[in-house]
């Protein structure tokens, strides 16, 4: 297999990792393709249309990371006011003795 191709082929692997969520194995494929990446040649110039095809695959992998991304951080926004909000309760819980209903 040309080794553009096979590029194209991986950076197409990752982009189905990203869209099944499967984050893990996609840091270990895009470290392997970008370690493949950084031994190839110069491209001859018969490679344009699969380097052109290989960015818009590459676009489209920094969109679903990006994506991604925002909605950790909003879920972790979302995590981090509902800790505060039980936060709220630990004055009034360990002023009544650290038990809810105080039968204890």
């Amino acid at each position: 297999m040309d080794p553009w191709q096979d590029l194209l082929a991986r950076a197409e692997g990752e982009l189905a990792l990203a869209r099944e969520g499967r984050w893990d194995e996609l840091a270990a494929a895009g470290a392997e393709r970008a370690r493949l990446a950084a031994a190839l040649p110069a491209p001859a110039p018969q490679a344009r249309p699969l380097l052109e095809r290989l960015a818009l695959v590459q676009e489209q992998l920094i969109a679903l990371l990006t994506a991604a991304r925002a909605e950790t951080a909003r879920e972790l926004g979302t995590l981090s006011r509902g800790r505060g909000a039980v936060r709220g309760y630990a004055p009034v819980s360990a002023a009544a003795g650290g038990w809810v209903d105080e039968s204890h």
